[in-house]
């Protein structure tokens, strides 16, 4: 199930991923991007060391511990609105959140 549900995701992203990818090559803009590099304002997030955006939309979480169903993440940008890919959830940027985090979200 879990497999399946990132395929989709995986092949929901593809043409995401072709822009950011063309995106590189002919301007040098990394794809994945620290936080800083969209939010210049936002002191925290030039100490945000984990976190990072994939392009300028989807910003990455990754759970970095074991056996965890939870996870503090920090949502730049006081004027964003932030929505949990598997949950749907919205969420004001600009505060760190408490999100689920079960193994294959």
């Amino acid at each position: 199930r879990q497999f399946g549900r990132l395929t989709r995701m995986y092949i929901y992203l593809t043409g995401y991923t072709r822009q950011l990818v063309r995106e590189n090559s002919m301007l040098g803009v990394p794809v994945q991007r620290p936080l800083f590099f969209h939010y210049p304002d936002d002191p925290r997030a030039y100490t945000e060391q984990y976190q990072y955006m994939y392009g300028p939309d989807v910003l990455v979480a990754p759970v970095l511990h074991e056996e965890v169903d939870t996870w503090e993440t920090y949502l730049p940008g006081e004027r964003e609105e932030w929505v949990h890919l598997w949950s749907g959830v919205s969420y004001p940027g600009g505060q760190v959140v408490t999100v689920s985090a079960p193994l294959g979200e």
